[in-house]
């Protein structure tokens, strides 16, 4: 089936130039201000240089050559103005685009970024949609501005020798021709260009991501030959698509030279049988030869705009994505105060694969309850279901005897606090960081919370204290430094609910000994669901609740479980006596 150059897509894409619709006309309106002024410069020009020739009237050259200078002039000023005008619109149109994507992009659930890669996100987000203000709000503009330029010198040509200019158009359906074959072979080509640089990015972001266990396994050799794979398909298609867009150009020029020399021939005829001068005949060549620019322009913007339609495709099927997770018409916003139920909770990330079982507990206000059990058993779905970073399958999930389905989404997260074993940190400022829920807070709150983290003594000691950039992902601290930055972080947000998932996992002993005593301060007063592997710092917990594939298989507290249930036992033999 025939694809449309304007379908759905560059509808909606195009939709995003309409705020702007009195700027483009003022753009187009300088346009034909433009064109027409310098299609006056050829019978001006060749008046002058015919004079010269055969000066019979030198004060008529002289206004011939300060008219020419003027238009020179004219048509230089009016395309500084047109140019700038439209990198403003282009830019405005693609900035609304931008974060048009992006602002769907913190509405979409964490689900639709676990199915997809961040690669594959980084790319439609930088690459195609700068290829979408390049190719489309950029190449809109100048396709009228050139089809102003065609229109007016055709006027022009027409009113010179409308023979010669009849001729001219004969070549119009073939070399619409030649721009459909090639126009589509390149769209299709820029297509699979764009998903393997969306691959090559993507491998270097989990590279560079993972370069520690990169290097750990000495693993250098395999990513290197990996990534060399990956450039290697990207060389071949960029290289396919270069010798479409190779052959694209060459081709229309050889077409439209073809063509002049044949007009020339025609237009000497004229002159030798005295049906026209030669002044007219270099004028209308001079005419066609402006003529060309705008000729060459238009097959490539239509070309073009077959080419953007692959990036503009990728960003519509983002934002064709719509929230699992959506807010009732009028939902709950109030302040929270601690008290968490599950009644009968099943869960499934996929309809064939059931991850909890029957979840049934309560947490009162203030209360510390803790989940224990083998990896991949559902603790931490358990976990994420409270936020409602997902929706339980069946059941209900309550917070103060109200369904999490009826809160406002701001309203129930920000009042529940979560610190985890793999912390993230942004690229930028320890302070920064840790007032990232709470962007008015004082120095003296930053500080505080950094105390109360245990994160104080270590922030001081380092050069640039709460200044220091703690790099990508906190790469320049050490764990237990970020673990207790993000602790303060969330003691400054003050949850009223607190969800602890392994955040003493994997430190060493000092480390663990301060982020310990920074949880114990965190949880006063919090009600507080902990996941832990090391039973020795949920010993304390009001309850715990053994998990197993995705059951509660015995409820009690530490000492009751160590009697009564086989699976905590074996656990906490493990630890104890390896």
């Amino acid at each position: 089936m025939k694809k449309k150059i304007i379908n759905e897509d560059m509808k909606w894409a195009l939709s995003f130039l309409k705020p702007y619709i009195w700027g483009l006309f003022g753009v187009l309106v300088l346009g034909f201000s433009q064109n027409y002024a310098y299609t006056l410069l050829p019978g001006v020009s060749t008046r002058f240089l015919f004079g010269l020739i055969n000066p019979e009237n030198i004060q008529l050259l002289f206004k011939y050559f300060y008219f020419a200078i003027a238009i020179i002039v004219l048509k230089a000023f009016l395309s500084f103005i047109r140019r700038y005008g439209m990198r403003i619109i282009a830019h405005s149109a693609n900035k609304r685009v931008r974060d048009t994507l992006f602002t769907h992009l913190m509405v979409l659930d964490i689900d639709f970024f676990t199915q997809n890669k961040t690669g594959d996100i980084l790319s439609i987000g930088i690459n195609d949609i700068e290829r979408i203000r390049i190719d489309l709000f950029g190449g809109i503009i100048g396709f009228f501005n050139s089809i102003i330029m065609l229109i007016i010198i055709t006027v022009r040509l027409s009113l010179l020798n409308w023979m010669l200019t009849l001729v001219c158009f004969a070549i119009l359906p073939f070399l619409y021709l030649v721009i459909t074959l090639i126009g589509n072979k390149m769209r299709l080509a820029s297509k699979k260009l764009r998903r393997n640089l969306s691959d090559l990015s993507t491998n270097i972001h989990e590279t560079l991501t993972g370069i520690e266990v990169v290097k750990a396994f000495a693993q250098e050799e395999y990513e290197i030959e990996n990534f060399k794979i990956n450039t290697k398909g990207y060389k071949k298609t960029f290289l396919h698509l270069a010798r479409l867009s190779d052959i694209f150009g060459p081709l229309n020029e050889v077409i439209i030279y073809l063509f002049v020399i044949g007009l020339v021939g025609i237009g000497s005829l004229f002159i030798v049988r005295e049906m026209w001068s030669a002044q007219k005949l270099a004028e209308y060549l001079v005419l066609l030869g402006i003529m060309a620019v705008p000729g060459f322009k238009i097959p490539r913007y239509i070309a073009n705009f077959k080419i953007v339609s692959a990036p503009i495709e990728r960003v519509t099927s983002i934002l064709a994505k719509k929230p699992k997770i959506i807010e009732e018409e009028n939902p709950i916003t109030r302040d929270i105060k601690g008290k968490v139920e599950f009644r009968n909770v099943d869960f499934s990330y996929e309809p064939s694969k059931k991850i909890l079982h029957n979840i049934s507990f309560i947490v009162e206000k203030g209360e510390i309850v803790a989940l224990v059990g083998p990896s991949g058993g559902g603790k931490t779905t358990i976990a994420n279901l409270i936020p409602r970073f997902y929706d339980c399958s069946s059941g209900n999930i309550l917070v103060d005897d109200f369904s999490v389905k009826d809160y406002a989404l701001y309203s129930l997260r920000s009042q529940i606090g979560i610190v985890s074993q793999n912390v993230i940190l942004f690229n930028t400022t320890i302070a920064e960081n840790i007032k990232y829920p709470k962007k008015d807070a004082t120095d003296e709150e930053i500080i505080e919370a950094a105390k109360m983290a245990y994160a104080y003594d270590f922030i001081m000691n380092l050069p640039d204290q709460f200044n220091t950039q703690v790099g990508e992902k906190g790469v320049r601290l050490s764990g237990g430094q970020k673990q207790r930055v993000a602790i303060a972080r969330t003691i400054l947000m003050n949850p009223q609910i607190l969800i602890l998932d392994e955040a003493t996992s994997a430190l060493d002993s000092e480390s663990e000994h301060y982020i310990q005593l920074a949880v114990n301060k965190l949880m006063e007063n919090r009600t507080t669901i902990t996941i832990a592997h090391r039973l020795s710092t949920i010993a304390h917990a009001k309850k715990i609740l053994v998990i197993e594939k995705g059951k509660i298989v015995e409820v009690g507290k530490h000492e009751d479980l160590l009697n009564t249930c086989e699976l905590y036992k074996k656990i906490y033999n493990l630890q104890y006596f390896r």
